[in-house]
């Protein structure tokens, strides 16, 4: 890997070399002394994959030059070095094609944790396409517990089954999966990386997404309202093929409301799993959805039926259920409100919270027989493309 470093401070370029030199990182290091003016050049010149900047103020002229460098070389990764910003300055930076910001004074660990997850992302980019599944978790109605699902079940495949998996959050109005995984926040959402729709490659998703695990992403909804309104149907297509080529699992937590986004995210998926539980209000509301996606020519064998806060002794059984929808219920997740309301507030996984519960244990067999499918159509794939 070749990394270029522009700067007007000489003692920063001289900390940068010192401190990649100590970390025994593999790369010829170029160190240039100047400003966002150079950045053409050394890009022409140079060919670096990863491009360092310090004393960048992101005013409109260094904005243009970034835009402009970003958008002729997609793969070139852009961190700038600078004191501790506001996060208009940090979503300013991720537009004109800024992969990340490292805050300073510089310390060696900083810098090279930085440039070691540049490295990552650019060989998750250049890994060979692969067989990859889009699942989709859909509400019945309000309080079903699809979030909760969809987001531990992605934690599981990724954790226990050691796939490589994303998570999108497309309940664009009110979504908030990543409070059921992660306590850390994110400065870019959905809508900041369709707005670079462009340029969107497998390095750019992972670098804008929040990191779970090694191998789990998780790219946050917008947290304002009319940020959800940039997104448009036209987008949802590029972003789910480029998210396939590059995890072996793409989670859709989508939100309740029919609209030409959420059919696009059903229409790419693989499989649907609309989220009930034993209440008249729910069946009904699932009686609907199911009689829409009928109506949208999905087959019946793409739809899977989970029923959330299964009681045996409930009033509404699993017969009435399956009689009533015509359609079996896939699996059943038991109702074990204390376990599942320390892992929400807590925001930590069940199955790291509490493995051996029955909520967890529920989880781990539907992703076991997600892996096991996925597993099979792959080999199938291969035994017959010759």
């Amino acid at each position: 890997m070749k990394i270029a470093t522009i700067s007007q401070d000489q003692q920063c370029l001289s900390d940068i070399q010192k401190y990649l030199a100590q970390s025994n990182m593999p790369q010829p290091l170029v160190a240039i002394t100047g400003g966002a003016q150079q950045i053409p050049a050394v890009i022409e010149q140079i060919h670096p994959d990863l491009l360092l900047l310090e004393g960048i103020r992101l005013d409109s002229g260094e904005q243009q030059i970034l835009s402009q460098v970003t958008s002729r070389f997609p793969d070139l990764g852009v961190i700038v070095l600078c004191p501790p910003q506001p996060q208009e300055f940090l979503l300013e930076a991720m537009r004109v094609g800024v992969r990340e910001v490292v805050p300073t004074p510089l310390t060696q660990s900083v810098l090279t944790n930085a440039v070691e997850r540049f490295q990552q992302r650019m060989m998750l980019a250049k890994m060979p396409m692969h067989e990859s599944k889009i699942v989709a978790f859909i509400p019945c109605k309000g309080g079903s517990g699809a979030t909760f699902l969809a987001s531990n079940i992605a934690y599981n495949l990724a954790s226990e089954e050691n796939k490589r998996v994303i998570l999108l959050d497309f309940n664009l109005q009110f979504g908030d999966a990543s409070l059921f995984i992660h306590e850390a926040t994110s400065t870019t959402n959905i809508a900041d990386v369709t707005r670079q729709i462009q340029r969107l490659d497998g390095s750019f998703l992972s670098s804008s997404s929040i990191q779970v695990l090694p191998n789990f992403d998780m790219l946050p909804a917008p947290d304002e309202p009319e940020k959800a309104a940039e997104i448009k149907p036209e987008h949802i297509k590029p972003l789910l093929e480029v998210a396939k080529k590059h995890y072996d699992f793409v989670i859709l937590d989508i939100g309740r409301l029919f609209d030409a986004i959420s059919i696009q995210c059903l229409d790419q998926a693989d499989l649907i799993f609309p989220i009930l539980q034993q209440t008249l209000p729910f069946v009904r509301d699932a009686k609907r959805i199911i009689g829409t996606f009928n109506s949208l020519g999905y087959s019946p064998d793409k739809i899977r039926l989970i029923l959330n806060r299964y009681g045996k002794k409930d009033d509404i059984t699993l017969d009435d259920v399956a009689s009533t929808l015509q359609q079996e219920v896939y699996k059943v997740i038991p109702n074990d409100y204390k376990v599942v309301a320390e892992s929400v507030n807590q925001g930590i996984p069940v199955s790291k919270l509490a493995r051996r519960s029955a909520v967890a244990k529920s989880l781990q067999e539907i992703t076991q027989e997600l892996t096991k499918n996925h597993a099979h159509n792959g080999l199938l794939k291969k035994l017959f493309s010759f």
